[in-house]
Formats: C-alpha cells, structure tokens, sequence
C-alpha cells in the first residue's frame, strides 16, 4: 500500500477500498459491490444534495464531460431498444423451428457424423460445406445480417429436441448451425473452441477464475467475440434466470440524463486477462465501455475483468467516478433489460458489440444440474473496429503452445 501511494498519491479512502475488495475476495463473498467508503466519499461530495442534477453533473465532471467529442447524443436504429417491449412481442427476438427446420438439422447432423470427420473441422473455414443446410442454412445467413448484426442483436431459436441427443450429436448440431454464422473461436486459455458453461467447483473468489465455470452470478458483459450462442442442454434447480440489454439503449439514457458518467465509461479502463495472456501481450490492456468509430457506437465490458485489475503491477485502482459509472451501468442494465430462463433446446445468439448479457446466481441438484454449450463466433463480414479492438475480439484467446480442441464435457 506505501508503494501504490508513492507511485499513484492515492488516497487513504482509496487504500481503504482495495483493502476491502481483498478481504471480500479471501472470503469468498462475491460478486464484489462497490466498497461503502466509496459510496459514503460519493455521498459527502459538496453539492451533492442539488435537486437540479444534470447542472450538478456537469459542474461536478465539466472535465471528464471532455472525452465525449464526436460521440452521437443519442443511438438511433433497431439497435436501441427496451426489454419491456420485447417481453411483449416475442416475435422480435424469437424464432420457433419448425419440423422442416429441425428435419434439415437433423440430416446435417447425421451427415456429419457418416463421414467420420473430427469435430474440430467444423471451426475451420468454410466448415458450413461439411453440415449441409439448403433453406435453415439461407435463413441462418439472412438472420445474422437482420437479427443479430445489423438488428436488436438478441435471437433466440426454440424448439429443437436436444434430449434426443448424445454429446457428441448436440456438440455437431451447435458446432455445425455456428458454422453457418460465422467461424467458431478460442473461449479460454485451454482453447476451447467448444464451452461448457456449468459449475464445475471453481473458486469465484480467486483472480483468475472464469465466473461461467460457477454457479455465481454474472455480471452484465460482452465477451470477446462477435456473436456468443448458448445451447440450453439441463436447467438447474433453481435461479439462472438470462438477462440481455441493449448497450445502445444504456448509452441513450445516460447521455441524457447522467453525460459526466457516459463520458467516463467512454474513457479508458484496465482489463485483466486472468492470466490468459497472449504471447507479446501484457497482463492486462486499456479499453474504454464505449468506443466511436466509423459511425458506429461499439461496446466492450465486463465488470469482472475491471474491477481486479488493480492487483496487476502498473494498474492504478478504480477512481470513485470510475465507480459510479460501473454501478450506473449495472443498475441500468437490470433496468432495461429483457430477462428470460432458457430451456432445453434453447439456442440464444448475442451480438456482443451491442448486448450486455447477465445470469442470475442458481443452485444445482442431483436431478437438475445446469449445462449450456457456448459458442464464441468470429464473422469475417462485421462492423469495422479499431486495429486494437479487432486484435481483442477476432481471433478469441489465443495462447503459445495451446492446440485448440473441443471438449465434450466441462473440464
């Protein structure tokens, strides 16, 4: 601590915090809430009581306010949306396969499987040709570009009967449908092409765990890919309720109502790697929430990798208003956002440059014990990004000396 206040000239309330994200982390208490004395400086900052809170605001962070030049006020399009209308009109976000759609599925399936090719073939390019799709597979391409890409960015295909299924059989059908979306990447330092999202006893208290192999709850984030895809295999017993928001309509709200905290989260950020660093790379790279570029508002985050970056050499702890912003976008995300609990046979995609998604701590049993598959997908045909960013999200994690392989249960 004497060393972090020579180098950074932090404060007490500030050492006080970090000693109090450590203590919470050694027992086990997670996820990690904002430290109280930071709440409590927040509170006893002058002016702070003025009903007027936009002038408030701006006085308060006419500094910060800057880093919002060329940033739009407000996001236009299919991209910006609220969960409460789509609770009521499903039709926007979900897709009923029907018996022909899943005939055609299953034929691809089986396709695969008489020909004996490695699992791994169908993470190559061009690997559609080895899980043959006539019409599902032009609707496919058609929902990317509408649905996910250039649309809400939340799909949801329900309807396909996955208890039928072995492991190896759904491991084709999810592996073979990404195929046709775009290119399966790395999710992991194990380079898993193929994830397992269970609770496979991991500690969530320490650094470097991937909260996914938990039954803790998730933080709203993106991952480090284009487009993510569940595959609902078992429910659990209880609780794992799946939240997606739109980061568009999050943007909206706040340069309306709070521009100081958009203007941070438009700021950069250190993201820890949890030890999953790529040959060259440091443990950790700055990123802002939000970025503007080529005309589109491009969203990155996940609370879990920033919140701990301070236990990395070099990286100064979140401010206060660093805080406040991450707890605005928390509090925002829940408040906006469409919630749902996937069932067996569920295939939910996720446009990450646009989503925020969530999921709600749960309990397993003997009988229920939760397991989806995962698909990070890289599409050639996307937005355009900053070089730093494309290097982030195009090629998911890639480490010396790790083969990429597809497991076909949670290890």
């Amino acid at each position: 601590y004497q060393r972090r206040v020579r180098d950074y000239k932090m404060s007490e309330i500030e050492l006080e915090a970090i000693k109090y994200i450590e203590e919470q982390a050694k027992g086990g208490k997670w996820p990690i809430a904002t430290p109280p004395m930071i709440i409590e400086a927040y509170k006893n900052k002058p002016n702070n009581n003025n009903n007027n809170n936009n002038s408030l605001n701006q006085n308060l962070f006419n500094d910060n306010c800057s880093s919002l030049f060329g940033f739009p006020p407000k996001i236009e399009g299919p991209t910006a949306w609220f969960g409460q209308d789509f609770e009521q009109n499903e039709h926007k976000w979900i897709y009923h396969l029907t018996q022909n759609d899943i005939n055609e599925l299953k034929f691809a399936v089986q396709y695969f499987i008489n020909n004996n090719f490695e699992l791994k073939k169908l993470t190559e390019p061009n690997a559609k040709d080895l899980f043959p799709l006539k019409n599902f597979g032009q609707f496919l391409q058609s929902s990317k570009s509408n649905q996910l890409v250039n649309g809400p960015g939340i799909w949801l295909l329900r309807g396909f009967p996955i208890t039928q299924y072995n492991a190896i059989e759904r491991s084709v059908l999810f592996l073979g449908i990404g195929a046709h979306i775009g290119q399966p990447v790395s999710q992991n330092a194990k380079g898993h092409l193929l994830g397992h999202v269970k609770d496979i006893g991991h500690d969530p208290a320490h650094p470097d765990t991937r909260i996914y192999a938990t039954n803790q709850r998730q933080w709203f984030h993106s991952d480090e890919c284009d487009v993510v895809g569940l595959l609902c295999i078992q429910v659990s017993e209880q609780g794992g309720e799946s939240s997606v928001v739109s980061s568009h309509t999050i943007y909206n709200h706040l340069a309306e109502t709070r521009p100081d905290l958009l203007a941070i989260l438009c700021s950069q950020f250190f993201r820890d790697r949890k030890n999953e660093i790529p040959a060259g790379k440091l443990a950790y790279f700055a990123s802002p929430v939000y970025y503007n570029y080529s005309n589109r508002i491009i969203s990155f985050f996940d609370r879990n990798f920033l919140i701990r970056s301070h236990r990395l050499q070099g990286v100064k702890p979140l401010s206060v208003q660093q805080w406040e912003a991450l707890d605005a976008l928390e509090h925002f995300a829940n408040h906006f956002a469409l919630k749902m609990i996937l069932q067996p046979g569920d295939m939910q995609f996720v446009h990450n440059h646009s989503i925020f998604h969530a999921r709600e701590q749960y309990t397993d049993s003997d009988q229920k014990r939760r397991h989806l598959l995962r698909l990070w997908i890289s599409i050639s045909d996307h937005w355009e990004m900053p070089q730093e960013l494309r290097d982030e999200l195009r090629t998911g994690v890639l480490l010396s000396g790790i083969n990429p392989c597809v497991p076909l249960e949670a290890e």
